[in-house]
């Protein structure tokens, strides 16, 4: 009955399943879940150079580990990336709606922001130009941000890179795809330096 069941019960649902139990007192619960999953070949793993480049992120200030900034109204969905970022020792932060970005990144101090397109309050395409516009006015380097999100059509992208972000991720996100990610925006960052 605490969080863990809520995340779950939240993950299968967006996967198209349904999260049920069974109990008796005295003799406990089973809990169970059932997913419409089609066959797939092997998983793609991420490449080593993307797991590289997810750990060559660099930190701004000194020794410490790269702070990441998430974005995302969905509590399951920063679960998700905070598991998948867990083991490269990253610091997160992770905020509900565009606005709490904004005002998260003006305390600066982040090295990659993860921004979901469509959020309550300031949606992420407003929240990647208002960061654009505080870096410019206040001389500060530019943060590669990439946009997470289930839009994957042309206009989509086109729109996040109008905004000023520097790559486009969509949901379902999966570790691969979320390492590659990184690694091509670290890549051009490298070759503009």
């Amino acid at each position: 009955s605490g969080l863990g069941l809520a995340i779950s019960g939240d993950l299968v649902r967006l996967m198209g399943g349904v999260l049920d139990c069974d109990s008796r007192p005295g003799e406990g619960a089973r809990f169970w879940f059932d997913l419409p999953l089609p066959p797939t070949e092997e998983a793609e793993a991420p490449t080593q150079d993307a797991a590289d480049a997810v750990l060559r992120l660099p930190a701004r200030d000194g020794p410490r580990p790269p702070r990441v900034l998430l974005a995302d109204d969905h509590p399951a969905n920063r679960k998700v990336v905070e598991v998948m970022l867990e083991p490269m020792g990253m610091e997160l932060t992770a905020v509900e709606d565009g606005a709490q970005a904004l005002a998260a990144f003006r305390e600066g101090g982040f090295d990659l922001i993860l921004m979901d397109m469509q959020m309550p309050v300031m949606d992420g395409l407003t929240a990647t130009a208002a960061i654009r516009a505080f870096e410019v006015q206040h001389g500060r380097a530019r943060t590669p941000i990439l946009m997470l999100t289930a839009n994957a059509m042309t206009e989509h992208v086109e729109a996040g890179r109008a905004a000023g972000s520097d790559g486009h991720l969509t949901k379902p996100l999966t570790m691969a795809a979320l390492f590659d990610g990184i690694d091509q925006v670290m890549t051009r960052r490298e070759r503009a330096a």
